[in-house]
């Protein structure tokens, strides 16, 4: 099993994504979130293949095709971390923190 923590930049919208292997491919997935859109995408997105989404293109991934339908931006980061929470539930790569830290303000 995998649990992620996510806080949205501007947003401030809190998610966490619970994956869980339920069989040698397939991978639950359920969250809880403060996001009205992320909660949609819950909706829709309960269970996916861990070998394809690991292997397809980025587009053609259940987790961003469904993002695309329910996500408010392009840049949220909730399905890049809901595709970090799958591989370590599927065991394809051990757990590792990710970030995004911005060094310098653009405004």
């Amino acid at each position: 099993m995998a649990m992620v923590f996510v806080r949205g930049g501007q947003c401030g919208k809190e998610t966490v994504i619970t994956a869980r292997k339920s069989t040698l491919t397939t991978v639950s997935l359920s969250f809880e979130t403060s996001c009205e859109h992320i909660a949609k995408l819950a909706d829709e997105l309960k269970e996916v293949n861990a070998g394809s989404e690991m292997t397809l293109p980025m587009r053609d991934t259940a987790v961003y095709r469904a993002a695309s339908e329910h996500c408010c931006r392009n840049s949220c980061i909730v399905p890049a971390a809901t595709l970090k929470a799958v591989e370590v539930a599927a065991s394809l790569f051990p757990p590792e923190d990710a970030c995004v830290n911005f060094l310098e303000d653009a405004l």
